[in-house]
């Protein structure tokens, strides 16, 4: 039980990161009206989450080492990492986004 309930929890703030990335990309393509600005702090924000693609692949190659071998793993399970990894994957965008917005 304790499992699904971080589960759950990770799954919710890769859900909310999801949503908040693109509800935040599309307010400020609006207020930048796609300028230069905006496509450079867009570009910077993208390689840094291109970037995390790494260290995340590295994640997921070292963690079954440190998973029980009794674990099954089922498509259920491969999906919801798989959803747990884009949602990681947007909200480093998201965070990046923000820190370039207010560098540039």
């Amino acid at each position: 039980m304790n499992e699904q309930l971080i589960l759950l929890f990770f799954i919710a703030i890769a859900g909310i990161a999801t949503i908040w990335l693109y509800v935040f990309k599309a307010r400020k393509q609006i207020e930048y009206k796609g300028d230069e600005r905006w496509q450079l702090i867009q570009l910077k924000a993208n390689n840094t989450a291109n970037l995390a693609h790494s260290f995340l692949i590295v994640l997921i190659v070292v963690l079954p080492f440190f998973i029980s071998m009794q674990t099954a793993i089922t498509l259920q399970r491969v999906s919801i990492f798989a959803l747990i990894y884009i949602g990681a994957r947007n909200l480093i965008e998201l965070i990046a986004t923000f820190y370039f917005d207010q560098r540039l």
